[in-house]
């Protein structure tokens, strides 16, 4: 019973690490698109907008985790079993799987826009994804596995 809530707890912050990922790329997109900037920001409390952005970051950040959903479980189970708990990976995983996605949708619909402003802007909110992932649940992976056998001279 014991293992078996250990493994529990690790897809629970698995699953809540990849929400928090997927809202904290949707709020990294909203700043760099500059729908909002850091200046409004601070006046979002008394607007009558902050409900109305609230959730569009929220729909944002579902449909970004609709989209990347297969290939980051991919790279999180790659990274559960090999016990990679560096922040790098994480931060490059979420930056490449930000990228090869739209991709991969553009190439299906026939959508066009590849300026560099938009590449670099989806890759590093990506990479805010994969680090925010990274200190959520990362930095923690692989701890439900056994310990590894040390070869003896």
């Amino acid at each position: 019973m014991d293992r078996f809530l250990v493994l529990f707890l690790r897809l629970c912050a698995i699953t809540l690490g990849f929400i928090l990922a997927t809202i904290a790329s949707a709020v990294a997109m909203g700043f760099l698109t500059q729908i909002i900037t850091p200046q409004e920001a601070s006046h979002l409390a008394n607007s009558p907008w902050s409900i109305g952005l609230i959730v569009g970051f929220l729909v944002a950040a579902a449909f970004a985790g609709y989209v990347a959903f297969i290939p980051a479980m991919a790279v999180i189970l790659f990274a559960e079993i090999t016990r990679k708990r560096d922040w790098l990976f994480y931060t490059l995983a979420g930056g490449i799987i930000a990228l090869v996605v739209p991709f991969v949708g553009a190439t299906m619909t026939g959508a066009t826009d590849r300026s560099v402003n938009t590449l670099v802007m989806i890759a590093v909110s990506g990479m805010i994804g994969g680090l925010t992932y990274w200190l959520f649940a990362g930095s923690r992976a692989g701890n439900w596995l056994p310990p590894r056998e040390t070869a003896r001279p």
